[in-house]
């Protein structure tokens, strides 16, 4: 017989952030041996990533999409951490969940 979970609520006042959809340009590199004319055609990556924002100031933006629970129904820890310097977000946007 499977025993009944309890899922927690996820407050504003347990967990004051809000979720965003952010795309950002995220660097590319390589370990393997490449011709120039290869390289030339290089470009970063244009990335989506999707959380909770943690944090946003002039230097970095940062993301997490994970959260958990402690047995009492206490916040636990976060996961799945993205962070991205400022200057490499291109658009970020709010999603009301």
């Amino acid at each position: 017989m499977k025993s009944k979970i309890t899922i927690p609520k996820l407050t504003k006042k347990l967990f004051p952030y809000n979720f965003y959809l952010a795309h950002w340009i995220d660097t590319n590199s390589s370990c393997t041996w490449e011709s120039i004319k290869t390289i030339k055609n290089y470009k970063p990556s244009i990335c989506i990533s999707t959380g909770w924002l943690i944090k946003a100031d002039k230097d970095v933006h940062i993301i997490v999409s994970d959260v958990n629970f402690n047995d009492d129904g206490s916040l636990g820890d976060v996961g799945n951490i993205t962070t991205m310097p400022s200057s490499n977000v291109i658009k970020i946007r709010k999603i009301k969940l």
